[in-house]
Formats: C-alpha cells, structure tokens, sequence
C-alpha cells in the first residue's frame, strides 16, 4: 500500500479538529459531502457524514445554526415544532433531506470536549458545552460513548454506552455504563484539541496535511480544478441518442487530465474505476497519528519476526532517512509506513542491517548508547551464527568480563560492542572463540 500526502480543506478550526477526533478512532467520516436547500431554495450544509454509523455532526463556537432544527427534523424524520424553539425560528422554511442521506443529527456548540477532566456526567469532557454533550434536535445531552467489549463507536444519551447497537452490555433498563469517559476518547479529544499541521486557523479556511493510504491520492488532487464532469457525460449529450459511448469514458475527467469517481462522477478518483473520499472514507493520518499507527505495526511485525522491538525500530528509522522518529517528516513517514507493510506482507523482505561503527564512533557513545546498539546487534548475530539469543547474550557478558549487562562500565560495553562487531563480519570467528 502506497502512503501519499494530501491536504483537507475546513470552513473552521473546530471542524479540522473534529476530524482529527474521528480519525484517532478510526471513524470513515466525509466532510461536507452534500448540500441540503430549504423551501426558499438557501443552502444548508452540515460539516460530517459518518457513514457507518449514520451520523450528521456539526460543531459551532457559540451558537447553533438558524437552520439546524429544521435540518433535523428532516434527516431524522420528525415533525418541527417551532414553538419548542422559539421566536427566531417560527417562520424558518422546512430543509429537505433525501433518504439516501438520512440519520441521525447530533449538534455540538462550544470547543473540543476536554480530555483531561474526569469521567463523571456533569463535570466530565462536556462539562463547559451548553448541553453538556449534544443536541439531536429533539433531546440533550447525547455523548460519543464506546462499547468497552467491542469497541463499537456512537453517540447516546449521556453516553450510556449500553444503548450502543452491539447489544454487547445487555440490559439497558438496569446496567448503566457511561462510556463517554472512555480513555480512548479522552485520548481522542487530547489528539484533536492539541494537534498540529494546520494551516490557518479561527474561522478562516483551514488546511490540514495529512496522509492517506491511496496510491494517485496526490496527483488527483493536484490535477482537480474543481469542475468535475466525466468525458462520457459530454460524449453523450453531444453525440445521437443511444450511440455508444466507451464505458471507461465514465471515469475520465474533462476539465482536466485525471479521473472522475464512478460512484458520484462529481469528485476526483485516484485512478481509473477508482472512488473518492467521500463516497469511501479513507483514514486520514496527522504526523501524530501516523506514528502510532507506525509503532502499531512494529509490534506487530516483531510478533510475526520475532524480532526485538529495539532492533526494527531503528531499521523503520533508517528506511526514513532519520535518526529519531520525532525528526519525520509527513513524506519520510509515508515511506516508513509503506515499508513496514511490505515486510508485514512478506516478513523474508525485512532484512535487519546494522551499520559497522569506527572505532572513534564507538568512543564517541555514552552507556545508554553502547547498550542500545550491542542490542540492537544481537538479533542479527543469532541468524549470522545460529544460535539461541540467551547463548549470544551470554557470551557477549562473558567477554566484557560481566555477569549482567547492567553491571557493565564504558569500557567493558566498548568492548562487548567491538568484538559483536567483529563477530558479525566474521560468524566463524564466533564458533572458533566458542570452541577455545
């Protein structure tokens, strides 16, 4: 899988925020996808369609939107009542929502939920939020909540995250669980309040880089001019009714040199017969959460290896072209991720290379530093060699003169890293010393 990185436009801050939210969880959302006209024919378009789980969420500073109660009257499919909302919206025209695009409406005024506040209902993350959670359109508070056993995603009332569709927690009348205090989410609303790589920022455009798992991600957004029309389209009004037209005209664009969606025809595709962000959600990774999702798959690719942590997370680093992780950038880290999932795919093609230090490079480095890279060595010299790591371990003490590697000065440890050195240059030479 290919990583490439492309850029996420928002009206606001807060909704480019919002999506970090979302993609900490692993949540497919599409931002803005669709506008909505109310009976006087004004446009009405929310910020996020998840559309896994139905869900029309919009976030706003200080104030609802004017046309938010009869937006969701509609896509919840319910009488308005202006009377239970006042004045301001007694005379508002009724929105119209087709079916395809109907669910549930969940509202949020105010920032980011806080992350750090406990888990309780009233002076949890929505304890400075208007409702203390969310508004429906019909009721209050509604929290994100997760099931704890499957980890099932939702908003419900307070969070009760026993009403969540899984059933997994069972009876809702007698077993309250308030999942909206999960970590998981409280690790979420921290990620989107502090995160970075965002452009521009109050109620400006904001842009967010991020990087997504699409190979032709970057070249179709490069190439958009934002006139999306497909060739085949053009083809058929200009030629006679019924004459054929070539179905792969359908996925070629003609306001520029790249390809329609074929779901939508009305937004970029990465590649013939391809679909866009927002008929398929694709997950989209900050720095921070790529990262994770990099640390993720090195533990996983240690189980399947069974190779020391410490030994492949300075290979992943190498591929990069860093030293430390923290240094990637979102390119070097698009490599990196690609990478390790070639070698997840085909472990054979992970072949850990350890440099060979100069001898001024190994004076150079303090205690930490010898331990690491004598480490960082010995998965490599067990396959040189063939034996069992607790034998290689053993004899790298054995010649520094030491029963436990912690017990080791700096110059014992220079000594063990020099002679593993040598060692890996020459593996006979490790059976010879073994057999003196």
């Amino acid at each position: 899988m290919a990583y490439e990185m492309v850029t996420a436009d928002f009206r606001t801050e807060l909704h480019a925020r919002w999506s970090v939210f979302f993609d900490h969880l692993a949540i497919p959302w599409a931002y803005e996808p669709v506008t909505f006209y109310d009976g006087e024919g004004r446009p009405v378009t929310p910020a996020f369609w998840l559309p896994r789980e139905r869900i029309w969420f919009d976030a706003e500073l200080d104030r609802k939107p004017t046309w938010w109660p009869q937006f969701s009257s509609a896509a919840e499919r319910y009488d308005f009542d202006p009377q239970r909302w006042g004045e301001p919206y007694m005379n508002v025209p009724l929105v119209k929502v087709d079916e395809e695009w109907q669910g549930r409406t969940l509202l949020s005024v105010g920032w980011i939920p806080d992350g750090y506040s406990s888990t309780g209902h009233v002076d949890g993350p929505w304890r400075r939020h208007e409702w203390l959670g969310m508004h429906t359109g019909r009721d209050a508070p509604y929290q994100w909540t997760l099931c704890p056993v499957c980890g099932s995603f939702g908003a419900e009332f307070r969070g009760y995250a026993e009403r969540l569709s899984c059933t997994c927690l069972g009876d809702r009348k007698h077993h309250k669980v308030a999942g909206g205090g999960d970590e998981r989410l409280m690790r979420a609303y921290q990620a989107a309040a502090c995160s970075g790589g965002l452009d521009g920022s109050g109620a400006g455009l904001v842009r967010r880089r991020v990087l997504v798992p699409q190979e032709g991600a970057a070249l179709a957004q490069q190439r958009c001019v934002g006139q999306c029309r497909t060739v085949g389209e053009e083809l058929r009004a200009e030629l006679p009714y019924g004459a054929y037209v070539d179905p792969e005209a359908d996925s070629l664009c003609s306001a520029c040199p790249g390809f329609v969606c074929v779901e939508c025809a009305e937004n970029p595709a990465p590649a013939v017969g391809g679909v866009c962000r927002v008929c398929v959600p694709v997950p989209l990774l900050s720095d921070d959460l790529a990262r994770k999702v990099m640390n993720e798959q090195l533990i996983e690719l240690s189980r399947i290896k069974k190779e020391p942590l410490r030994a492949l997370h300075p290979q992943a680093n190498r591929v990069m072209g860093v030293r430390w992780r923290h240094e990637a950038s979102l390119p070097q880290l698009a490599v990196g991720l690609a990478h390790i999932e070639r070698w997840l795919a085909d472990p054979e093609t992970l072949q850990l290379k350890v440099r060979t230090l100069t001898n001024d490079e190994i004076d150079m480095l303090n205690p930490m530093e010898l331990r690491g890279e004598i480490a960082a060595r010995v998965g490599p010299l067990c396959a040189a060699v063939g034996r069992h790591p607790m034998h290689v371990q053993i004899r790298i003490n054995e010649v520094m003169g030491v029963r436990s590697r912690a017990d080791a000065d700096e110059e014992q440890l220079r000594t063990g890293l020099r002679q593993t050195q040598m060692w890996l240059r020459s593996p006979s030479s490790y059976d010879a010393s073994d057999e003196v």
